[in-house]
């Protein structure tokens, strides 16, 4: 038997892929299939809390097996095999067939489906009678086509576009068809073209005026000339410690994972309390799945639903990162190594990015009396990954302070999704024609971010806080000048019980308690508060393709007992589902079950409602949005009051110079 060493959260080596994908290879032979994913399958919260000793009152785990997932598709038939396999023993312990399943669609299916459709007949004669002869000039974007009548076949609709170059802006050219592709046949099945809508034309022209953003396009004499450098240095090195994929900052302490489906992944989070203490946070992070609904409601745009997550993969799509593009400063980087189709490593260099930021005022106060002032800088750590999902491109960022705060950001960046218009069509009212002919679709962008708490152990609830005023009219013994106002908290009990959606007319908050440990000041149970500043829900209507298949978005809270095989809020083989199957999170709460002092997950739904602009185009300034978790009454007092106080010599702050000269002396500006 292998003896661990690695944490049981590590990501698989290249070494455990490679040992894999041979126990399947060896035992399902030479015939046509594709690796789709090899990942860790993560061990019990309940063992690995035991094995680090989290919760005294959990047994302590000596030992933990260490395991792989391997998703595997037969060609051409499509069917999928989830096999288990122990790499601690070398041997594969579970074989499942999934009929009628589809897991996600990797980028090498994807690259291989457009080199395939710009090679179809079909495709070539579509193009052909839009004036296109040369197939280089035409770019294909594969996206899922949300649920097909049509059954047992892997379907990508595709998105095409016209360049005008190499590194045009494709997105300024969009065409007017779409190619129904098979992944598994390797065929054109079938081609769309979008209907006109009060249009005297039965096709639309190719909008050929180009929108560039490329600098080289641009030319290097219309960059902008008055930008001086900007230099972060740290002279004495950086503040964390990494050990192995395991870090040290500032009294947090955590473990760094990634995967195929999620990306990056915190596990394990502790902070070191006052008295030395190391206090249980939170078991596992992650963004667990997000839908990009479109609004259109006709042929074929209707079909424009990406659950980025789960149909195509964050990890999949992540980039390798620049230095001083991307992250900027003092950049130690980790790699994600994932499996290609044949069940071989796959190197991502540069995948994750860490580094430490100035994050402003941590604190200050001055005393009016004296003049005397106390101030200490924020400082915050960054763990951070970028993906590209076709057109849109979303950064991913972690943040934690040294007051206990944590922050999850998605900056939303890339290019719009375009459609073409014929010269007398208006994109309203489902969009905004950010340039002629060319329409960008109204859409949302929801995510859910799944929080597995372990605060001051595996024993967690939730509870509901809204802020109203005092029942008591003006001119009560109660309520005399009528100012009052007061919290109201109910503590949810059980899954159907525990779902909520933000309201901000009563300033509705949520947080993670632990029922068993009373703060001595407050009197309450410690937690943590869940503030969402960006709480949109689903918009489409219950019944219709998108809202059955997410669900989870249609409210911002929904909080579940802990299970292993649950990770994913609109289910875990996803491609394709049928939306009367409701996966995921209705699957979840199906069964009335406790969630009041037990181990939980909180599934938290945040996001954006996009009405593109045509200061979004030809790409898009970020639009960030996320959700954070605040201590309260967890600690006995301000965790970074032990911060020094900043002055310029630490900062090396220095006194601008900023005075506009003229022939004629200072000028008023």
């Amino acid at each position: 038997m292998t003896i661990i060493t690695q944490h049981p959260m590590d990501p698989l080596t290249a070494d455990e892929i490679h040992r894999a994908g041979d126990l399947v290879r060896k035992e399902h032979g030479d015939g046509d299939y594709i690796f789709n994913s090899i990942t860790l399958k993560e061990p019990f919260k309940e063992d690995v809390m035991g094995y680090f000793g989290y919760d005294p009152t959990l047994p302590k785990v000596k030992e933990i097996e260490r395991e792989a997932l391997v998703v595997l598709i037969d060609r051409p038939s499509g069917v999928v095999h989830d096999i288990t396999i122990s790499l601690t023993k070398n041997t594969i312990t579970e074989w499942i067939k999934k009929e009628g399943q589809q897991p996600t669609v990797t980028p090498f299916e994807m690259i291989e489906a457009e080199e395939a459709m710009k090679r179809d007949p079909l495709v070539i004669e579509e193009c052909r009678k839009l004036g296109i002869t040369d197939m280089n000039q035409v770019f294909i974007d594969p996206w899922g086509i949300g649920w097909s009548h049509i059954k047992g076949k892997r379907l990508v609709q595709a998105i095409c576009y016209l360049r005008t170059s190499p590194d045009d802006n494709q997105y300024a050219h969009p065409l007017d068809f779409n190619p129904l592709y098979d992944v598994n046949t390797k065929k054109v099945i079938d081609i769309i073209i979008a209907k006109r809508r009060n249009s005297q034309f039965e096709r639309p022209t190719i909008p050929l005026e180009n929108h560039h953003f490329l600098p080289e396009h641009l030319g290097e004499e219309n960059l902008r000339k008055d930008l001086k450098p900007i230099q972060i240095i740290q002279p004495e090195g950086v503040s964390f410690t990494l050990r192995g994929k395991e870090i040290s900052w500032q009294k947090w302490n955590m473990h760094i994972g990634f995967n195929h489906r999620e990306g990056l992944v915190l596990n394990n989070l502790t902070y070191k309390d006052m008295d030395g203490s190391i206090r249980p946070l939170f078991y596992r992070l992650s963004l667990a799945e997000m839908v990009v609904p479109y609004a259109n409601p006709y042929e074929p745009y209707n079909h424009k639903m990406a659950f980025d997550v789960g149909e195509y993969g964050m990890g999949f799509l992540s980039n390798s990162l620049e230095l001083g593009c991307d992250c900027v400063g003092s950049i130690y980087y980790m790699d994600a190594i994932l499996n290609d189709l044949k069940g071989n490593p796959w190197v991502i260099p540069k995948a994750i990015c860490i580094h430490e930021e100035d994050a402003g005022l941590l604190f200050k106060h001055t005393d009016y009396r004296s003049g005397k002032a106390h101030s200490a800088r924020s400082r915050r750590l960054v763990i951070s990954h970028i993906v590209t999902a076709g057109n849109y491109d979303y950064g991913l960022y972690y943040y934690f302070y040294q007051d206990g705060t944590i922050q999850f950001d998605v900056k939303a960046t890339g290019e719009l999704n375009t459609q073409v218009l014929a010269v007398d069509e208006d994109a309203a009212p489902y969009g905004t024609m950010v340039a002629p002919q060319v329409d960008a679709q109204h859409h949302q962008h929801l995510f859910s971010f799944r929080v597995d708490p372990m605060i001051d152990g595996i024993h967690n609830s939730v509870s509901e806080t809204d802020v109203v005023a005092s029942e008591y009219p003006v001119g009560h013994p109660d309520n005399m000048i009528g100012n009052g106002f007061k919290t109201v908290t109910k503590v949810f009990n059980d899954t159907h019980d525990a779902q909520g959606i933000s309201n901000l007319e009563k300033h509705r908050s949520w947080k993670i308690i632990n029922e068993n440990k009373i703060h001595p000041y407050a009197k309450q149970p410690v937690g943590w508060k869940i503030h969402n500043p960006s709480p949109p829900t689903l918009l489409a209507k219950p019944g219709s393709i998108v809202y059955e298949r997410a669900i989870f978005a249609t409210k911002n809270l929904w909080v579940t007992p802990y299970d292993r095989e649950q990770k994913f809020p609109a289910g875990y083989h996803i491609y394709q589902s049928d939306p009367k199957e409701n996966l995921g999170i209705p699957q979840y709460i199906k069964e009335k079950k406790s969630v009041r002092n037990q181990s939980i997950v909180a599934w938290i739904t945040f996001g954006l409602t996009h009405i593109p602009r045509v200061e979004d185009f030809p790409i898009m300034p970020v639009d960030i949005v996320g959700v954070s978790l605040k201590p309260t009454n967890f600690f006995m007092g301000n965790p970074g009051i032990d911060i020094p106080a900043s002055n310029k010599a630490s900062t090396r702050s220095a006194y601008a110079s900023a005075e506009a000269n003229s022939c004629c002396g200072k000028t008023n500006l």
